[in-house]
């Protein structure tokens, strides 16, 4: 992809998504992401579950080249979706709309499995605690 210009950061967990639009000119960019990785891993991970981070690849070999769609799958999954400008960042993020995955996922789902995912969703992605994880590494647009 050429004319990358933003990266637009998508942390998921069951549901629901937080959508954050970052410079992908920004200094240091590749160990940044690599920095939150690990930081919302061990927010979203449960406090017993010790296991090496996850980036989709080796750390040595993980986001090498910033011009291509990134995922990472732990617990929840984090996107790192290169776009050439904020409006196609923001048309990007309408897909993940929370309500409408909620909507979709609840289909024929129990109220007990319904109640634990709220319950999860609350403790492990919250989306004030997800924007001061990303807005500590990333100048967030």
């Amino acid at each position: 992809m050429e004319n990358v210009k933003y990266i637009l950061i998508v942390s998921q967990y069951f549901y629901s998504h937080h959508c954050f639009v970052v410079s992908a000119e920004e200094e240091n960019f590749r160990e940044k992401a690599l920095t939150l990785i690990e930081k919302l891993e061990d927010y979203k991970r449960d406090a017993d579950i010790s296991r090496e981070y996850c980036y989709g690849y080796d750390r040595s070999r993980a986001y090498t080249d910033i011009r291509c769609r990134w995922n990472v799958n732990d617990a929840g999954d984090i996107y790192f979706l290169p776009c050439s400008s904020i409006f196609e960042a923001m048309s990007i993020a309408e897909e993940y709309n929370s309500e409408l995955q909620r909507l979709t996922k609840f289909k024929g789902a129990k109220a007990a499995q319904k109640k634990a995912w709220a319950e999860l969703i609350g403790k492990h992605h919250s989306y004030v605690r997800i924007g001061e994880i990303v807005r500590s590494i990333f100048e967030v647009l």
